[in-house]
């Protein structure tokens, strides 16, 4: 997975990126279905938004037997490490970020991407 720097996801954006983690790979009338409800959008918009992604390198596009396939390049931690880790320090004005364990609630995260989110936190701080 690609650790991308000032690729960050738009709303719909991150909406898809969270079905993709969850599913692995998709099609673009897959993830119409599960964000239409969402967003309100065609299926054109969301193609047009799935090349964004695409040309952002958040996601990649496969066809396979006539179908693209979409997957994230960008794996969950890393991305939300660096948005928590952007979030910390331009808008909150905090020197360091906050521990892994203020997410402890999250629906998002497991346990173990809890511990990996907390060491990826620890090495970004480390590193400013």
């Amino acid at each position: 997975m690609a650790d991308l720097k000032g690729a960050d996801p738009t709303k719909p954006e991150l909406a898809i990126l969270k079905h993709l983690w969850q599913a692995k790979e998709m099609s673009a009338r897959e993830i119409h279905s599960k964000i239409s409800s969402e967003f309100d959008w065609s299926y054109s918009t969301v193609r047009t938004v799935l090349d964004r992604m695409a040309d952002k390198g958040l996601i990649s596009k496969t066809a396979i037997d006539g179908v693209n396939i979409y997957e994230p390049q960008i794996g969950k931690v890393t991305m939300l490490s660096r948005m928590i880790a952007d979030f910390s320090k331009r808008v909150l004005e905090l020197d360091s970020t906050p521990a892994a364990a203020f997410f402890s609630d999250s629906k998002l995260l497991s346990d173990e991407e809890l511990e990996e989110l907390q060491s990826v936190l620890r090495k970004s701080e480390k590193e400013s």
